[in-house]
């Protein structure tokens, strides 16, 4: 059952109007919440409010109520009846399996009918004070209409039809809409929306929006996403009360902002918008979704920006038109793009996508991304089949919700998958990732490598520094480099020599296993003097020989004219060098040199070590 849509413009500006007036308003007598009841942040979507403090019913009496709602309007507009004010006809309600029974009352206040409302269905009275103001913004309203108080909780209340008959009206709406709320807890596998579990939640009304995997952490947010079925997306959050863009929304957004303003500001620091984050948070790799693709730009001009948010106003670039971009993701509106020498965030609707070769039968993608990580299925089902493509018929098996598999790779919105010892494709809108998402503090999400660097963690070739960090710009060491090809190759099992290969390496060193692995692989022979040299920075050449090596010296007749204009076709490792490149590992510099004899930065390492995989 879905009782709520995303609400109309006109609303949803009389909305953030009364936000922004409710947010200077604070209460003066009701009980607080204890910060620990509410998160310091909803960022991740998945804890919104506790449930001990969602169904505390008690929390406030009714005349904590009137009280409060005395406080937050001085006095109504002329000829208006507020809040504060109104009084209706309280219809009584039978006993039934999730309220209690309800007498009526020909005249009763708004703080009676709340009071009455949360008792019976075991709601806190602050619950349904937050759903009339971020539904209606009654609560601050100084000239409610009679629409709102017939729209109060939203309950039932489609925007296309206005409310039901039996919806309408200011007590059905309180009571209803605090029944419904116990409707979801008493009945929580018939809802789209589940406790415990990974759920896909929309970024907004619009399907083009896209979706997101949440895990829900208890009952009270579950209950809030079916009946405001979005999750707001980091311009939302960044926005505090205001507008954030195209595919924000602001129900579940608004809801946390008024409970703790007005019921839990020790939740937050002093004087923020609670659920306000700074301008240019990046959204963690989980919510991004998986594309990769390459653009145009189509309009004279558009900003480059380094996260997805029109607030964002750091670091930002022109993108002209024409220009070419290449697509690694899209979150709501916007596409994350590797451009410009860095990787950042434009608005998709000012990209031109080519057209991506269709897939015939169950043909294999020409181009597979490297990809870590466990998956896990967030939809209720999803089809596996063995190509990425809904035309392979063959193979498909249905996988459920939970279920988790090794992700290897990605090609296009598909993610590459190990099922049961098989190779198969999945789409990737139906699953989320974990432990595909580490992060080094040196190594921002606009870094040139970021991608490669963090494929390179969650694949357990790097662990990084004690510190937190990656240190990406220093050179790796050839000892350095043995452990990266040994951990890429998934750490085989191997018994190294008691007698080292190599007289300078011996047995008690750090990496000597993995240095001697190399050796009996017969990747490197070290140097003609019997020494490896294992705290040497390695050279862009040499390594370009032991890749060569560990692909197994693949036939290959280096061409007879040089792609490098500092590679002769004499130079040593001359034909590893242009086998690295004839594969796409190295493109070289835009000077059209190799600079053989450099040393390889940890970076670049990354960067060969993702494009070799694919």
């Amino acid at each position: 059952m879905r009782v709520r849509r995303s609400p109309a413009s006109l609303r949803l500006l009389v909305l953030l109007l009364c936000s922004m007036l409710a947010a200077a308003v604070l209460t003066q007598v009701a009980p607080a919440a204890h910060a620990a009841e509410l998160p310091g942040t909803i960022q991740d979507g998945g804890y919104i409010i506790s449930d001990a403090e969602f169904f505390n019913a008690a929390s406030m009496n009714e005349a904590q109520i009137q009280k409060f709602l005395d406080g937050k309007v001085s006095s109504c507009s002329a000829g208006a009846t507020c809040l504060k004010t109104f009084r209706g006809e309280m219809a009584s309600q039978p006993r039934d399996a999730y309220c209690a029974a309800v007498s009526g009352q020909a005249d009763a206040t708004v703080a009676r009918m709340v009071s009455r409302a949360a008792k019976a269905c075991g709601i806190n009275p602050k619950v349904i004070l937050v759903m009339m103001q971020k539904e209606q913004g009654l609560v601050t309203a100084t000239k409610p209409t009679s629409w709102n108080y017939e729209h109060a909780m939203g309950q039932d209340c489609p925007d296309e039809t206005g409310c039901s008959t039996a919806a309408a009206g200011f007590w059905n709406q309180v009571y209803l809409g605090a029944r419904q709320l116990q409707m979801y807890t008493k009945n929580p596998t018939v809802y789209d929306y589940q406790a415990g579990r990974y759920n896909v939640v929309q970024w907004a009304p619009s399907a083009t929006c896209g979706s997101s995997a949440v895990y829900i952490k208890n009952q009270a947010t579950a209950n809030l996403y079916n009946y405001t079925p979005y999750r707001a997306n980091v311009a939302a959050l960044a926005a505090g009360w205001g507008s954030g863009d195209s595919c924000s929304a602001y129900g579940n957004r608004n809801f946390y902002n008024f409970y703790v303003t007005w019921f839990a500001p020790s939740a937050v620091p002093a004087g923020s918008v609670p659920a306000e984050v700074p301008a240019c948070t990046v959204p963690v790799m989980a919510d991004i979704s998986t594309r990769y693709n390459t653009a145009t730009v189509n309009v004279t001009s558009v900003n480059l920006r380094i996260a997805p948010s029109p607030l964002c106003k750091t670091g930002i670039q022109t993108l002209t038109k024409g220009m070419k971009v290449t697509v690694v993701g899209a979150y709501g509106a916007w596409s994350r793009v590797k451009a410009a020498g860095q990787t950042a965030w434009v608005l998709s609707t000012y990209l031109k996508m080519e057209a991506a070769a269709a897939t015939v039968g169950c043909a294999q993608p020409g181009s597979v991304q490297p990809a870590a990580g466990v998956a896990v299925v967030a939809a209720a089902t999803v089809n596996v089949r063995q190509a990425p493509s809904t035309n392979c018929s063959t193979g498909v098996t249905s996988l459920k919700r939970g279920q988790k598999f090794t992700r290897t790779g990605t090609a296009g919105a598909w993610w590459r998958i190990v099922v049961q010892g098989k190779t198969m494709w999945a789409h990737s809108d139906y699953l989320t990732v974990t432990g595909g998402d580490p992060s080094f503090k040196d190594v921002p999400t606009t870094a040139p490598f970021y991608d490669e660097v963090t494929w390179l963690a969650a694949s357990k070739v790097t662990t990084g520094y004690t510190d937190g960090t990656f240190r990406p710009r220093n050179s790796v060491t050839r000892e350095a480099m043995a452990a990266f090809l040994y951990r890429l190759e998934g750490s085989p099992a191997f018994t190294p020599p008691r007698k080292s290969p190599f007289k300078d390496v011996p047995t008690t060193a750090k990496f000597y296993k993995q240095v001697a692995w190399l050796a009996a692989s017969k990747i490197t022979t070290g140097y003609p003097d019997g020494t490896f040299r294992p705290r040497n920075q390695i050279t862009r050449e040499a390594m370009s020989a032991l890749l060569y090596r560990m692909e197994g010296k693949p036939s290959f007749r280096a061409p007879a004219k040089s792609p490098f204009k500092d590679l002769p076709t004499s130079a040593t490792f001359y034909r590893e060098v242009t086998w690295l490149a004839s594969t796409g590992v190295t493109t070289g510099y835009s000077d059209r040199t190799f600079r053989p004899r450099n040393s390889v930065t940890r970076e670049a390492t990354a960067a060969f070590l993702y494009r070799l995989e694919e």
